[in-house]
């Protein structure tokens, strides 16, 4: 009994700390969860539909008739007639039509956590850009120090008539090359913070996004594929729609069977009455045909479709899922290099000693650069991969 607890609390801990540890943007995905005004609007859509919804389980309006006809020769009189009815469809069409409803009220639901899914998506997506930007910035910040340093030291050396204008005007083009790439990296993150605070419904994020979430690729795609797909809205909206088929076929053949009419009819014609009740029923004979054997068809067509989403849906993560892990090799690879071999500070003091001209320096310099580039590309386009991935480890 002491050994399951142990058990029970190590997995239970290690869930906690799955949950906590994966996401760096939960508090602003949370908070565009709460204030985006496309999920309010999408929200009160909702309530909407399943208000219309429940009005397909109201009776038809009752049918009311007044007679007032004339006698004729004249001293027939008149009559006066009074008719009030009220049709019914078969008995049974009134429980499916209740079943029907339910599977579309729950239809609307997974249809709004179908939008709202993409809707975070989207800013999940943002946040990670934001992060890369920032990364960015903070190497684009390094270099415009570094060249600016450059710049005075061959001014001072200009000035003082060692070097000749083509040399300084070298180390005056590096400069202005690295603070451009610094501006342009500054718009790419205020578009961005922009774009994550219009989806937050125009409040601002308070939140410094600099870097990614923990999230670890998963061991066994094929056991993870098996969570992810039931918290996928659109896959359970797939197979609802071939529930509420069913339904709709149950309830078609209901609506086949004859209806029913009861009402009330009084008529006065000379001082004489006459009332009583009326019944009727309807023969069902031309308005119904091929609508059973379209609602048949119909759920063998969503049927098809169901199969189709799910297998689009394994298709487009397992590709996710086989990129991310080629990338993350590559990572691996370039954080290798980068970890055991800082050529910044290498090339610095090479140039210092005068082993390297100013142009070789510079030429080297930018061959480091790119190699510190690509590598944070790579690390977005794998969070970018992760991020497909990790919207399906929960509903929202």
């Amino acid at each position: 009994m002491k050994q399951f607890i142990y058990i029970t609390v190590v997995i239970f801990s290690c869930i906690l700390f799955r949950v906590n540890a994966q996401d760096n943007f939960q508090e602003v995905l949370r908070s565009i969860e709460s204030n985006n005004t496309t999920l309010k609007a999408l929200q009160e859509q909702t309530k909407a539909d399943k208000i219309s919804n429940k009005t397909a389980q109201n009776l038809e309006n009752p049918e009311v008739g007044v007679g007032y006809l004339w006698g004729s020769p004249a001293g027939e009189g008149t009559r006066k007639d009074l008719s009030i009815t009220q049709s019914f469809d078969f008995p049974t069409a009134y429980g499916y039509r209740s079943q029907v409803v339910k599977a579309q009220n729950t239809q609307a639901d997974l249809a709004y956590r179908q939008q709202a899914k993409g809707i975070l998506q989207e800013a999940r997506a943002f946040c990670v850009e934001l992060v890369y930007q920032t990364k960015v910035y903070e190497e684009l910040t390094e270099r415009v120090k570094l060249a600016r340093e450059l710049r005075e030291a061959y001014q001072s050396r200009f000035d003082k008539g060692d070097i000749n204008i083509i040399e300084y005007n070298k180390t005056k083009l590096n400069l202005l090359n690295e603070e451009k790439a610094l501006q342009i990296c500054e718009v790419e993150i205020t578009t961005l913070r922009a774009e994550l605070q219009r989806m937050n419904g125009g409040e601002p994020l308070s939140d410094v996004l600099d870097r990614y979430s923990n999230y670890t690729l998963p061991l066994s795609f094929d056991q993870w594929f098996s969570m992810a797909k039931v918290n996928n809205p659109a896959l359970e909206l797939a197979e609802k729609e071939v529930d509420l088929s069913r339904k709709q076929e149950k309830l078609t053949k209901a609506l086949n069977l004859p209806k029913i009419s009861a009402g009330y009819m009084s008529e006065r014609l000379l001082g004489t009455t006459h009332q009583g009740i009326t019944l009727g029923v309807s023969i069902p004979l031309w308005e119904g045909k091929n609508t059973v054997k379209h609602q048949k068809a119909r759920t063998i067509a969503l049927q098809v479709q169901h199969k189709d989403s799910e297998l689009q849906f394994y298709n487009n993560l397992k590709n996710q899922y086989s990129r991310a892990g080629t990338l993350s090799g590559l990572l691996r690879e370039y954080e290798e290099v980068l970890d055991v071999s800082n050529n910044r500070s290498l090339l610095k003091r090479a140039f210092d000693k005068g082993q390297l001209s100013l142009i070789d320096y510079l030429l080297e310099l930018s061959i480091y650069y790119t190699t510190i580039d690509e590598y944070l590309l790579r690390e977005r386009d794998y969070q970018l991969a992760l991020s497909e991935l990790q919207q399906w480890d929960s509903q929202f």
